[in-house]
């Protein structure tokens, strides 16, 4: 039985990745040996050239999860005056509370899961405040919904304010000028709309910021994003870093630019969208929306139907067998959300006909627990 996997977390992935783990262990590479340098700076470059901010901005690799990026950013990004942050789904949240933990002077503009930030307020808090980094998610994968960053970019160029951006869940798979909307650190996983596994994480950032950050310590070792930029930019890394997964990361990045880089990879999600969301719509599921706010082409978040408890529908779904030898496993909202919405994501090395069968499933698991 093949369990697809409609999650954010890990699905199956383009065999040309799945090869390097194959193949990697018959001739593995010395982490501090000389065949380094050369697979950072292939990858360093291709990256900034997929984002087209080859001159102004540079990657820096780390090996982690893509909270490790958050971690990265947030600990040496900002500086004494301190950061506001926009908190609208889960992933903000977080973001507000690494820096807290940090220590630095936080200011968090919380609002409800989903909601579309005011400009107007951002602009006083940050006055208010005399804070000089803004800090914000771009895919809010908890909703499944995209917060204006060129909005929020306009501002913080008008004051004059550092631009830090977690695009984990939107890079690679949505429209994102870093350069147009002023984004001076554009925090990025290997997973997601790469489909690569979740092993690395990376930042993109602008070249004048790193060589301030360079300057001084960043607030963890490990993730101090100057002293790793140092390093990388001479074919180095601080510490041991995980050669299979930038060989399976270089993998994934050759694989999304032989399918058409960008508009290849949204034209796949929006063919699979189009069977998914017009399967939503007969359902009579009921997307969560919010005025103002666009929804993400990585996945859907529905509603709940009435009479119908997550944990029910999940455990059918995924012992789902009527004969197509496939299962299937979703994902629930997080937080305050949680057992109100359900989220249903499309990424992955799966064929049309998947998310047709899934449709097919869902109708039956559906009408089963409504019953």
């Amino acid at each position: 039985m093949k369990r697809v996997s409609l999650t954010p977390a890990v699905f199956h992935l383009p065999e040309r990745v799945n090869q390097i783990s194959e193949t990697y262990g018959k001739q593995p590479i010395v982490p501090r040996g000389p065949a380094l340098k050369p697979i950072l700076d292939r990858l360093r470059k291709k990256v900034t050239e997929q984002l087209q901010v080859a001159e102004t901005h540079e990657a820096v690799i780390f090996t982690s999860s893509g909270s490790g990026a958050i971690a990265a950013a947030v600990g040496s990004c900002i500086d004494d005056q301190g950061i506001l942050v926009i908190a609208n789904d889960v992933y903000g949240h977080r973001q507000a509370d690494f820096c807290e933990q940090l220590g630095i002077r936080t200011i968090r503009y919380t609002l409800e899961p989903g909601t579309k930030p005011d400009i107007k307020t951002i602009e006083a808090l940050l006055i208010k405040h005399q804070l000089g980094t803004i800090g914000m998610v771009h895919g809010c994968t908890s909703v499944c919904l995209l917060n204006p960053v060129r909005e929020v970019g306009k501002l913080s160029r008008k004051l004059n304010c550092r631009l830090i951006v977690d695009a984990i869940a939107s890079v690679f798979v949505e429209d994102i000028d870093v350069r147009e909307w002023h984004i001076d650190c554009l925090i990025c996983s290997t997973n997601k709309g790469l489909h690569s596994n979740p092993d690395l994480s990376f930042c993109v950032v602008e070249k004048s910021y790193l060589e301030e950050m360079a300057k001084h310590p960043g607030r963890i070792p490990y993730f101090d994003m100057g002293k790793t930029w140092m390093a990388q930019r001479t074919g180095g890394h601080p510490y041991t870093i995980n050669i299979r997964a930038l060989l399976e990361f270089e993998a994934a990045l050759d694989d999304y630019i032989d399918r058409g880089s960008l508009s290849g990879r949204m034209r796949m999600y929006r063919d699979r969208l189009r069977i998914l969301r017009n399967g939503y719509q007969k359902l009579g599921l009921k997307s969560f929306l919010k005025e103002g706010m666009e929804q993400q082409n990585i996945g859907t978040a529905l509603f709940l139907p009435a009479g119908v408890d997550y944990e029910s529908l999940a455990e059918d779904l995924a012992h789902w067998d009527n004969g197509d030898k496939e299962c299937y496993e979703i994902y629930s909202a997080q937080g305050e959300l949680s057992g109100v919405v359900f989220r249903i994501f499309n990424m992955g090395e799966y064929p049309l006909s998947t998310y047709e069968r899934f449709i097919l499933a869902l109708e039956s698991c559906l009408k089963k627990r409504r019953v």
